[in-house]
């Protein structure tokens, strides 16, 4: 079941079907797919809403049956800036440590990425594009956490600024084990209290 974005929804279902939605899957799929899939054609945007059997993954071929009316309300996004994670970009990004090839980014990675992807985004939201992850640090309007925004032809997008760095869990872990290590040596040094465990522990 495929359902169009109403924004960019023009005549009526069966000119979506025929114009658009049947010229996709008999030109343009690429790969399997599921519920939640989006992908665009001819400037349209859809969603796959429901397959069958339930819960699989598959291709449309010609004995498909494709159910496809009604359609997805959405709040359409102005603008959208977004920044990638150091790890996985390419250096040639990156002109500086400080500054980013937008222009670069946003032909590469950011436009061809919401060219199909219509769904709603989330301030904050970590989307990953071709092995780069990318944070939205902005978005207008803002509709909230619940419902999100989409991006559409229009909506400006944007990736001025820095590459982020990602928090590892390890470098908490290297701090936990530093802090073992001083407690260690100070109940040491503290003489008969503190060594007691540690000089039974190398006798077994």
């Amino acid at each position: 079941h495929v359902c169009t974005y109403k924004d960019p929804f023009m005549y009526n279902y069966d000119r979506m079907l025929f114009d658009y939605i049947e010229p996709y899957f008999n030109s343009s799929q690429r790969c399997e797919f599921k519920v939640g899939f989006d992908f665009s054609h001819g400037g349209k945007r859809f969603s796959v809403v429901g397959v069958d059997p339930k819960d699989s993954m598959g291709v449309v071929g010609k004995d498909t049956v494709v159910f496809f009316e009604d359609h997805i309300e959405r709040t359409v996004l102005e603008s959208l800036h977004l920044l990638p994670y150091e790890t996985g970009l390419p250096e040639k990004y990156r002109p500086t440590r400080l500054s980013l090839d937008e222009e670069g980014i946003l032909r590469d990675y950011v436009r061809p990425y919401f060219e199909q992807r219509s769904s709603g985004l989330r301030k904050t939201d970590i989307v990953e594009i071709q092995g780069v992850k990318f944070k939205i640090m902005a978005m207008k309007p803002d509709p909230g956490d619940q419902v999100g925004g989409g991006v559409a032809k229009d909506t400006v997008l944007s990736c001025k600024g820095m590459a982020l760095k990602e928090s590892f869990a390890p470098a908490s872990r290297a701090k936990g084990k530093a802090k073992a290590k001083a407690a260690a040596a100070q109940g040491s040094s503290g003489g008969g209290g503190g060594g007691g465990p540690t000089g039974g522990a190398q006798e077994e």
